[in-house]
């Protein structure tokens, strides 16, 4: 029994394992006047300076050359940064889509419509209270954000809930892919802050990387 145990520790200590720590974003809630400093966003990712930066940019974009469509904390603060240091920007979008998707041929879709416009409105208005990082990555904005996102998708149905998840699930995949492709190393995930804590939960169960809180990364 012993001899097994000590070969099950030696496997584990050969494991490439990565530091990985993931970082909320304001995303498209940019496009409301908001109190949080870009500044600051900046600041913080310099005192990190992570080898890898995963962006929630979509490979196919980030090949064309066409990054108009970026959110501004990518096109100000952190594609600019990494030009000026060694960190390395790794595209990791799933999706070409912006926020949640409502079907069209669904007879509720005028309702589901309806409400989903109203509780991201509110989310905007209550994203406006956000200054520093730290607030869309902890604590009750953080909380409460994530509670309408998940009720957003509850009342845009199955499909918007398929389409969201797929998204979610192609990010992973490519979060793990550019961690298998350059292991070892120090990798920070942005990506929008209602993606923040499905990527945490999913990340915890994957072996060769390592969780860490991007303050402590």
């Amino acid at each position: 029994m012993n001899e097994i145990r000590i070969e099950k520790k030696t496997i584990e200590k050969d494991i490439a394992h990565s530091k990985v720590a993931v970082l909320g974003l304001l995303a498209d809630l940019h496009r409301e006047p908001t109190q949080y400093d870009i500044i600051l966003l900046r600041r913080l990712v310099k005192n990190i300076q992570p080898d890898l930066l995963c962006a929630e940019i979509h490979p196919d974009d980030w090949q064309s050359g066409d990054l108009s469509a970026v959110w501004p904390e990518y096109r100000e603060t952190l594609l600019p940064l990494a030009r000026r240091s060694d960190i390395i920007i790794v595209p990791v979008g799933g999706s070409t889509k912006g926020e949640i998707q409502l079907p069209r041929d669904d007879s509720l879709a005028g309702l589901r419509r309806l409400i989903v416009h109203f509780i991201n409105r509110l989310q905007r208005l209550i994203m406006r209270l956000a200054r520093h990082p730290d607030d869309l990555n902890g604590g009750a904005l953080d909380t409460l954000c994530d509670g309408m996102c998940a009720v957003a998708l509850w009342v845009s149905g199955p499909q918007a809930w398929q389409a969201w998840d797929e998204a979610n699930r192609a990010i992973l995949n490519n979060i793990v892919a550019a961690t298998h492709r350059d292991p070892e190393r120090r990798v920070l995930v942005t990506v929008d802050c209602r993606r923040r804590r499905w990527l945490i939960d999913h990340l915890r169960g994957i072996s060769d990387i390592e969780l860490f809180t991007y303050h402590a990364l």
